[in-house]
């Protein structure tokens, strides 16, 4: 072997390894992508197959029946038809055959025998009429007047006067114009007084009714009833009013009781 060949066995040897490692990375990278590349399911499929069932019978067809029993309603219905008919016919008959009774009439009670209406009573003659007020006829007079209305006042009573519920007057007249006034009166201190004074009543030419009457004593004693001021001067208004005046100006309504 000469120099020369020595020197070129080492390249060869290097390219001889070269190519071994190579071949050995292409397996390795061979060996590799085969285990990460999917592998396709393996499928063991086994079929058997079996024979088919029997076809089921056919239902009887119920036609028949059907139909036979709709005859039977119809002829049923027929013969009940007949049968309501003739009852008819025969209620019919029976209805003519029987007479119609009329109910007997109500009796009515006899009528009670018409009351005769009384009269009704005559209306009172006014109790001021102007024929007899224009006449001066005292008879007119007669019976009892209310004169005034109740009323409160001051009454003097033992040297003191005393605030009392007055109560309306009353005069009553005989036939002649003559007759009797009382006066009532209740106070809180002194209690009920009761004046009555004997009256007289005259016609004045001036188409007046004037009374007169005295001075009296009252019960209780304590108060006095003066005469002069309790005079009256009365005026005819109406058939049934008068007014009158007392000599202290106060004014009464004078009508029949």
């Amino acid at each position: 072997m000469t120099p020369r060949s020595l020197d070129g066995w080492p390249r060869w040897l290097a390219a001889l390894l070269m190519g071994l490692l190579l071949i050995l990375a292409l397996l390795i990278a061979s060996w590799f992508l085969r285990a990460c590349a999917p592998v396709g399911p393996s499928t063991n499929l086994s079929m058997l197959e079996t024979p088919a069932p029997a076809a089921p019978e056919a239902p009887p067809d119920p036609t028949p029946l059907l139909k036979a029993s709709l005859d039977n309603s119809e002829a049923d219905g027929k013969k009940l038809s007949a049968e309501l008919a003739a009852l008819q016919a025969d209620i019919r008959n029976k209805v003519a055959q029987c007479a119609r009774v009329e109910p007997p009439k109500p009796v009515e009670p006899p009528k009670p025998p018409p009351v005769a209406k009384a009269p009704p009573p005559p209306a009172p003659p006014p109790p001021l009429p102007a024929d007899r007020w224009a006449q001066k006829d005292l008879g007119m007079l007669q019976g009892c007047w209310r004169l005034g209305q109740d009323t409160r006042g001051s009454i003097g009573v033992g040297g003191r006067s005393e605030m009392c519920a007055v109560k309306a007057g009353r005069i009553c007249f005989g036939a002649n114009g003559s007759g009797e006034r009382r006066s009532t009166a209740v106070c809180p201190a002194t209690g009920t007084i009761t004046c009555a004074a004997p009256i007289t009543a005259r016609f004045g030419n001036d188409n007046t009714l004037g009374t007169t009457q005295p001075a009296v004593q009252c019960n209780p004693g304590q108060a006095n009833w003066t005469g002069p001021p309790n005079s009256l001067t009365c005026r005819r208004v109406s058939d049934t009013l008068a007014v009158c005046r007392d000599r202290l100006n106060f004014e009464y309504e004078f009508r029949r009781e």
